[in-house]
């Protein structure tokens, strides 16, 4: 006994899943490929966006390189150099100056200040125990070699124990202006000043 099988229907059935199964890969291909389209392009965009902030960079440091040229500033540090080796050739000496103030003062006199209020002037503050002894530094200073004209500005008498409240005899401070002379023909501009301890002087006496 034979049977008939019909076997037709299946086989379109297979043929059916077969190209969707091939639409279903075709379509996942092509979604791949359109995806792959657009980071590319997306990435063309940025790089050249990157290369034309580059061209730009690189634009603006030949503009700067040619506004600094080295001739320039070779000349600045040219004249900076003269003007450091002209400043230690003619810099005004002041320490010979301070220790001939110091060695002209007498015995009880102490500098309470020194002070350059000029290339070659000085305002000085010194304490005396009389009046006597601050008139007789004047002479001695008027007398130096070193020293052009010297006058007294003002002479005040301090008590040194006013917040014990017990009596002594009072000191003098009496502040004088001093010009020196220099030889040389320049003028340097000398803006120090230099505060004395009454012990250092009485030890460079």
């Amino acid at each position: 006994m034979f049977v008939d099988i019909n076997l037709l229907p299946e086989k379109e059935r297979e043929r059916s899943t077969l190209l969707i199964a091939a639409l279903v890969i075709l379509g996942a291909a092509i979604l791949f490929w359109a995806t792959l389209f657009l980071l590319s392009l997306s990435m063309s965009k940025e790089t050249l966006r990157a290369e034309t902030q580059i061209s730009s960079l690189h634009a603006s440091q030949e503009t700067i390189r040619e506004n600094l040229k080295p001739s320039t500033h070779a000349d600045v540090r040219e004249k900076l150099a003269a003007t450091v080796e002209w400043t230690e050739a003619y810099r005004f000496d002041t320490l010979p100056l301070l220790r001939e103030m110091i060695a002209l003062l007498p015995e009880r006199g102490f500098f309470v200040s020194f002070e350059f209020t000029a290339p070659h002037a000085s305002t000085v503050v010194a304490q005396f125990d009389d009046k006597s002894a601050a008139a007789y530094y004047l002479t001695r200073v008027k007398s130096s070699a070193v020293v052009s004209a010297a006058t007294m500005e003002s002479l005040v008498a301090e008590s040194l124990d006013e917040q014990s409240g017990s009596e002594s005899l009072p000191r003098f401070e009496a502040t004088y202006h001093i010009e020196y002379l220099d030889g040389r023909d320049v003028v340097i501009e000398v803006g120090e000043t230099i505060e004395t301890d009454g012990q250092e002087e009485s030890s460079d006496e």
